[in-house]
């Protein structure tokens, strides 16, 4: 084994030892409640702990299914999968100007696990900047789907690889910008507005590919290289108890440098930016269960075949770009 996966192995090894070390303090802890209420000690330290169980019900499209081996002919296809989230907070209040936010956190979903620690700084409770490390490993379910692996160009498929024999790791710097645009509207219960910008750049590596190949350790395709992400989301708090919140978010996002892929993907355009716009609403189903509804339309590559294996989308010639309605989704989720 070479040093440099040695290096990789042992920084899993420590974020994983990190987070379950800092889970198992948590849980100890009798400073904490066991919900999601922070509690301040007389220094001013916030703590709070939280358990969140959702179950996600997806509605995929046809344009979503074409390309599959097996849906390419349904109109549509939806399925409903669980998922757990844990995560420990931590904040300290230096006066009303700055503060100081720590998160540990691990989830459980049908793509895999994942745990990552974060640690940023607040300024004004409108500002944020902070970084975040991560590691995760993923599942496959055979010849279906693949949710991990590194891709063959010979044999235009997936090399899938056993959970928890490779994992995926990385780095995330992210800001956020806050506006209260409701404190410059006029006082209603239709004006409460909110404004938030959001910008992120991470890097993604996998312990099981070398540079230029590409992997899948989750629900996306990726290299060991920088990605980008910004956008902004249009926050509006409603009078109504049932629906309390809309949402609208719009993304940009691609990959930093196009050599960071080997050149059998230079069709592909590894460049591209996708651009995505989702709408989301705010559901109140019970005191215990909240709902989210949402639905995400993009621009994608558009491609010189139409019809394709799924698993040769990778080595296909992009021609321009399209919109579609990509999923529908809908999450429910109990707080513990």
């Amino acid at each position: 084994m070479s040093w440099r996966k040695i290096c990789k192995l042992v920084f899993v090894m420590v974020l994983f030892g990190v987070a379950f070390a800092v889970a198992a303090e948590t849980a100890d802890s009798s400073a904490v409640k066991k919900d999601s209420v922070a509690v301040a000690d007389s220094t001013g330290l916030k703590t709070s702990r939280e358990g969140v169980f959702s179950i996600a019900a997806l509605l995929l499209p046809h344009n979503s299914l074409r390309n599959s081996e097996t849906l390419h002919n349904w109109p549509f296809f939806a399925f409903a999968a669980p998922a757990y989230t844990y995560h420990f907070k931590v904040q300290q209040d230096f006066g009303k100007l700055l503060s100081f936010k720590g998160l540990a956190a691990g989830d459980v979903n049908f793509a895999g696990v994942g745990l990552k620690l974060d640690a940023a700084i607040e300024l004004m409770h409108l500002l944020e900047l902070g970084a975040e490390a991560n590691t995760g490993t993923a599942l496959n379910y055979g010849k279906t789907v693949t949710f991990m692996g590194v891709y063959d160009t010979e044999k235009r498929n997936y090399r899938q690889d056993v959970m928890f024999m490779e994992y995926a790791y990385g780095v995330r710097y992210h800001s956020a910008l806050t506006i209260p645009l409701l404190a410059f509207l006029p006082k209603s219960d239709w004006t409460k507005i909110i404004l938030k910008g959001t910008a992120e750049f991470k890097y993604s590596a996998y312990t099981g590919a070398e540079d230029k190949e590409v992997w899948k350790a989750g629900n996306e395709n990726t290299v060991n290289g920088f990605k980008y992400k910004y956008g902004g989301t249009l926050i509006y708090m409603m009078p109504f108890e049932r629906v309390p919140m809309a949402m609208l978010s719009v993304n940009a996002s691609g990959f930093k440098h196009e050599y960071d892929f080997d050149k059998a993907y230079k069709d592909y355009n590894p460049g591209f930016i996708t651009v995505s716009i989702t709408p989301m609403a705010s559901i109140k189903v019970s005191e215990k269960w909240n709902g989210m509804l949402m639905a995400s339309v993009s621009r994608n590559r558009k491609f010189e075949n139409r019809r394709y294996p799924t698993t040769e989308e990778l080595l296909q010639k992009q021609v321009g770009s399209e919109w579609d309605l990509r999923t529908v989704m809908f999450v429910m989720s109990r707080k513990f």
